[in-house]
């Protein structure tokens, strides 16, 4: 989720707002780095590589609430599960209770970073080093925006806010070629271009949902301290390759799940946890091998804390 670079298409693809680097820590994660010096936010990732132990399994509370028997998806995290294959693909898209409609700053921290089977799978020592860098980075802002469908729900302006991503950590938005519009968006399959800032290469990106799930899925659901609460998870497998390449390339393809329990908060804002976990999917080759390794495990779990103010 090609290597990791700035864009994070753990989360393009998912909700609207995740972590991704601000622009001054760009230089953390240029198109032209090594894959090895490529960081979490680093969408477009290469194949793993290096030695080293296994990191310990991130261990991050859950929300203060004490809400962890709300939700499955709460229960999932809070039991650090990292098989595939929990839920299914529950709805066409992710439907937002009406406290997220508008634009928002968002502001992201890394606080937890593991490599389940290991820095060699996680994709090496320097990227695993890279990774746990940035929990003592400063957070990540950018906007982020939910808008109506065709039917009234609210739901996730993913191509604004993979602009907006871009445009904060890529050197803006041209890097992005053939994005969807806001009003006309396949939430299940997105594919477009990104040429990052200072490459001569063009990637193919394509993000397929896999699976789908968010709580409650009608109504209102508080926790213990009576605060508004929503939780929403989704599986993506994401394919970036070279075009006209594939051949002498073939695509590297992950399958990435984020979830993020959010809160309402009494002044109007929202919080979150979110946690993204990644698999190795064993297409061919080298890619296989791996996968085979990875023995279904997760190979990259990460946690934040996301902090949502309202702009409009």
């Amino acid at each position: 989720m090609l290597h990791r670079c700035a864009v994070d298409l753990l989360f393009l693809i998912g909700f609207a707002a995740a972590a991704a680097p601000p622009t001054q820590q760009r230089t953390r994660c240029q198109a032209a780095a090594p894959p090895n010096q490529r960081t979490r936010r680093q969408a477009l990732r290469y194949g793993v590589g290096g030695t080293a132990a296994a990191w310990p399994l991130a261990t991050a509370a859950l929300p203060s609430d004490n809400a962890g028997a709300l939700t499955t998806l709460r229960r999932r995290v809070g039991q650090k599960t990292l098989a595939q294959g929990s839920y299914g693909l529950d709805a066409p898209d992710v439907y937002y209770p009406d406290f997220f409609e508008g634009t928002w700053r968002v502001t992201s921290k890394a606080v937890e970073v593991s490599a389940p089977c290991g820095a060699p799978l996680f994709g090496g020592n320097a990227s695993l080093a890279a990774a746990r860098a940035e929990l003592e980075a400063a957070p990540v802002v950018y906007e982020a925006r939910w808008i109506r469908d065709g039917r009234g729900r609210l739901i996730a302006d993913r191509p604004y806010n993979i602009g907006s991503i871009a445009a904060a950590t890529m050197g803006g938005r041209d890097v992005l070629q053939q994005l969807p519009s806001s009003d006309a968006f396949d939430p299940n399959g997105l594919i477009f271009k990104l040429k990052p800032e200072g490459s001569d290469v063009t990637y193919r990106a394509e993000l397929r949902a896999l699976a789908r799930r968010f709580e409650p899925s009608a109504g209102e659901l508080r926790d213990g301290a009576g605060l508004l609460v929503f939780d929403a998870g989704e599986l993506s497998r994401q394919s970036i390759s070279l075009p006209g390449k594939e051949l002498v390339q073939p695509p590297s393809v992950k399958d990435i799940e984020t979830i993020n329990l959010f809160t309402l908060t009494k002044n109007g804002r929202i919080t979150s946890t979110q946690r993204t976990s990644t698999w190795l999917v064993g297409t061919e080759g080298l890619a296989a091998l791996k996968a085979q390794a990875a023995d279904g495990r997760a190979v990259d779990v990460r946690t934040y804390k996301v902090d949502y103010e309202r702009l409009k």
